[in-house]
């Protein structure tokens, strides 16, 4: 019995772990259970704080930031720690707990419980349901946010009639192990007014064995012996067991009666034959309450299956509508726009039930334009889907890409860049080249996006809601693929060129050989929502580097992290003393987290060497390059041999520019992403040859008194 009672509780830790390891979305595919069940509302919309707080358990959604600083609290590896320990300590103790009361109600019986609930086993169950308490109580903390999330989900209002119904079950307990309990001993004395419930003929039932209550009868006295420890389990020294009349084999024991006066005497019989089995009121009443926990404890098991499986307790009209609305906008688009149709239909989003209503829904005071639909109807959807929108399941990458470079690309470009600053380049150049990676500003006019303003997916697009950025910039519509933003192509479409050839200077290097010879067998989409140098992949993406996690480095969406210098300015700086967007971090902490991710692959010797290489790299341009050809210009400013009311209509000053912007950045670049014919060749070496010509020519101009100037210069915005 004791093995098939282990082999129970080890199932059940096994089967209930298995589960909890596949609430992923490729668990939702399987079994076709959407996230509206649990992490959000009926009604759809964005996650709900149930479900938020289950991500924190399982899936690896983040945290919205109204409860960041909680999450930051208990996302720590310490309380990771204590929630499996305590979710362990839970799942044990109710699977203990549940053995325990189907072999007190199949193998005992409550009926032949005449004193009550043995002791080994109310120890053993008060035990457990303390421990319950203790746990679930953390549990719940741990998973809910406040008191309302109970009533946002169907999970919610499963959980909270699981603790009304734990709770009624400890009361009821607590109640039979103490008031009704105490009656039940009373009156098993002899003293009671409910009549006998020991006597010579069910003696024998109180024999001390598997945990039941040992008696013995001597000269009409019955004694309880279930605390000696010279009758353990009802046996004494081998010879007398527990659960008759002992008054003649005293005779020829090696003591005496006084030794029953260590013991209990919980009943005086009135002579032989004294029976009395009748029921009790308190029994009654004992077994009832016994019977009532067992359904209780089957009720509960009913909530944490329907959790797992699937039981529809709630129905709404306005999940319903969205439904339809959605089925709608699938049948149109799937003849009219099937490109469309097909990428969602092969998402994620599609897999766990994310419809065109949730993303596309009108939002309060949002911008929309009407679209009509089968019905001819009007239904108005939004014009533009922003991260605003992706937060409302996303919202921990929203607030991390919200801090980044990438969402203040436009601020920065409109406050250091030259062509924006002094107007050199005109509306529709700006539109078609800088705008479509920087981003724009979009607005709208009577529900209409502004022409030059929309379509636009640049990463630092300002939105009408006041959002930065577009999630479609990496996680292109409609797939929204994790592998996509994962390979080096996510980024080429911005990152290329003459001042940032980073996808070039990838494909030279040696991560780029290894990831064109290989990639196409690395495990890009995984069972555990991770991405793991040397389990998933070879050698890094621009993802690995700037935004995945590695051994203690957690993923970010700010991209700004683990920089130790900033690349693009003029003058090779640290991050957090870049004027047009201070990063906020501290370089030696960032370096260290990239270091970090180099040390998955390179041991600590090429690791420390690679950044020396990085640091020389940079003060060899700063001291020789850069500097010096700055000083160069600013005397021709202060001197008035250029002029500083335009740029870039001076042939010293497009020298310049492209000196620090082109060669210099390809220079600094090609080193930091180990790609030698960008540091050399395309870089140090064009420099090289920049910084003669802009050498000589300001020489010119200093001995001649004038410049070069292009007064007829094209494309100029009007002022």
């Amino acid at each position: 019995m004791k093995r098939l009672t282990l082999l129970i509780v080890l199932v059940s830790i096994l089967a209930g772990g298995w589960t909890y390891l596949n609430s992923t979305e490729e668990f939702a595919g399987r079994t076709g259970k959407g996230c509206s069940f649990c992490h959000r509302s009926a009604s759809g919309g964005p996650l709900n704080s149930v479900g938020i707080a289950y991500a924190r358990n399982s899936y690896r959604y983040p945290i919205p930031p109204r409860i960041l600083r909680k999450s930051e609290t208990i996302s720590t590896p310490f309380h990771r720690t204590m929630r499996l320990i305590m979710g362990y300590i839970h799942l044990v103790a109710a699977c203990i707990l549940v053995g325990a009361i189907f072999y007190v109600h199949i193998m005992i019986k409550p009926q032949k419980l005449t004193s009550g609930i043995p002791r080994a086993e109310k120890k053993l169950g008060m035990s457990c349901m303390f421990t319950l308490l203790v746990t679930g109580i953390y549990l719940t903390w741990y998973r809910l946010d406040s008191p309302g999330a109970f009533l946002e989900s169907h999970f919610g209002i499963l959980l909270l009639t699981k603790i009304i119904l734990f709770a009624l079950m400890l009361t009821s307990a607590l109640l039979a192990i103490t008031v009704v309990h105490s009656r039940m001993k009373k009156n098993a004395g002899g003293g009671g007014e409910e009549g006998d419930e020991i006597s010579r003929s069910n003696i024998s039932e109180f024999d001390g064995e598997s945990g039941r209550e040992g008696y013995l009868i001597y000269r009409d006295r019955v004694y309880d012996i279930s605390g000696s420890d010279q009758w353990e389990d009802g046996v004494h020294f081998g010879r007398h067991r527990a659960g008759g009349d002992m008054t003649g084999e005293m005779e020829g024991a090696p003591h005496g009666e006084e030794v029953l006066e260590r013991v209990p005497l919980i009943k005086k019989l009135a002579g032989p034959g004294n029976g009395g089995g009748n029921k009790s009121k308190v029994k009654r009443v004992f077994i009832f309450m016994a019977y009532a926990n067992m359904v209780l404890i089957l009720l509960i098991l009913l909530c944490v299956s329907s959790w797992f499986w699937g039981f529809p307790i709630a129905s709404d009209k306005e999940a319903e509508a969205a439904i339809a609305s959605s089925e709608d906008c699938m049948e149109c688009h799937r003849g009219e726009s099937p490109g469309i149709y097909h990428d969602w239909d092969r998402s994620v989003h599609s897999m766990v039930g994310v419809t065109c209503s949730d993303c596309h829904q009108r939002k309060p005071g949002g911008e929309t334009v009407s679209i009509r639909h089968l019905e001819h109807s009007e239904t108005p959807v939004s014009a533009l889907v922003t991260p605003n929108t992706c937060a409302g399941c996303h919202p921990l990458e929203a607030s991390q890409y919200s801090r980044s470079k990438h969402a203040h690309t436009l601020e920065i470009i409109n406050s250091m860049d030259k062509w924006m600053l002094d107007g050199m380049n005109n509306r529709i150049e700006r539109v078609s080249g800088c705008y479509a990676c920087h981003g724009s500003r979009v607005s709208f006019v009577d529900g209409k996006p502004v022409e030059g303003t929309w379509p636009n997916v640049g990463v630092g697009r300002v939105n009408p809601d006041g959002s930065l950025g577009s999630c479609t910039s990496c996680h292109t519509r409609h797939r929204f693929s994790l592998v996509e933003a994962r390979k080096p192509e996510a980024c080429d479409q911005c990152h290329l060129g003459p001042d940032h050839p980073q996808i070039e200077i990838y494909n030279e290097s040696k991560h780029g050989t290894i990831y064109h010879a290989s990639g196409d067998s690395w495990n890009w989409r995984t069972d555990d929502a991770r991405w793991l140098a040397g389990r998933d992949y070879r050698a890094p993406t621009c993802a690995s580097c700037h935004i995945s996690e590695a051994d203690t480095v957690k993923r970010s969406h700010d991209v700004t992290r683990r920089l130790s210098w900033e690349l693009q300015a003029p003058l090779t700086i640290r991050p957090a003393d870049f004027s047009t967007f201070p990063s906020g971090t501290h370089w030696r902490l960032e370096r260290k987290r990239m270091k970090t991710v180099c040390l998955q692959c390179h041991s600590p010797e090429w690791t420390d060497g690679h950044f020396a290489t990085l640091d020389s790299v940079i003060s060899n341009y700063n001291e020789i390059y850069y500097g010096p050809a700055k000083e160069v210009m600013d005397g021709l400013y202060s001197s008035g041999l250029l002029s500083d009311k335009r740029y870039f209509d001076e042939y010293l000053e497009w020298e310049f520019y492209e000196l620090w912007h082109y060669e210099g950045r390809r220079a600094r670049m090609g080193t930091a992403m180990m790609a030698p014919d960008y540091a050399w060749w395309h870089g140090f070496y064009e420099l090289k040859h920049r910084y003669l010509l802009f050498m000589e020519e300001a020489e010119e101009a200093r001995k001649s008194g004038s410049r070069r100037r292009f007064p007829h210069f094209p494309g100029k915005l009007r002022k």
